[in-house]
């Protein structure tokens, strides 16, 4: 199934409630087949919060979109089966990448981190991952490794913006 709204302009939370409505799912039906509460997906179709990057296989296949669909907005190519697609190759050097982390938690001063990419993925093996960097349990190292997953494969930019349940946010941007 396409999205119907090929806007590139749209956001993460259009695509989501485009594609809801289109599979007719109420807000109500969709949390529950996911485990979370129908504010929570009514903050990410307001943009007012992201999902949970662990909960992007899920919504894509419930939504029946690939999960780059429902994070870029752009349907994938049909290719003609007989032909090989080509392996994509990062268009930058994951080398010079930096890690920007910021923390903002209520009444708390806001926390900023910059680190390159690369040492970030050493800290991560190591098992403490930003967490120990930026002093909350806002990500799991299995987050982590997703993250750098998409780094893998190129993806620049605000790679995740999270509200956790104590209203902390985390951004994390890859530039």
């Amino acid at each position: 199934m396409a999205l119907e709204n090929k806007d590139n302009a749209s956001t993460l939370g259009s695509r989501i409630a485009d594609a809801r409505k289109q599979k007719g799912y109420t807000q109500e039906e969709f949390s529950q087949l996911l485990g979370v509460s129908p504010q929570a997906v009514s903050k990410w179709e307001n943009d007012l919060s992201c999902p949970d990057i662990m909960l992007l296989p899920k919504i894509s296949e419930l939504l029946g979109i690939s999960t780059d669909e429902l994070l870029t907005g752009n349907a994938p190519k049909k290719d003609d089966a007989s032909q090989v697609t080509p392996e994509i190759k990062p268009a930058v050097d994951i080398s010079k990448l930096k890690l920007r982390i910021r923390v903002l938690a209520p009444n708390k001063k806001p926390v900023n981190v910059t680190v390159p990419v690369m040492l970030v993925k050493k800290v991560a093996k190591i098992g403490n991952g930003i967490s120990g960097i930026v002093g909350t349990s806002a990500l799991t190292n299995e987050q982590i490794e997703q993250i750098f997953d998409l780094v893998d494969e190129g993806v620049t930019g605000e790679i995740l913006n999270i509200i956790s349940d104590d209203d902390t946010n985390v951004i994390i941007e890859i530039s």
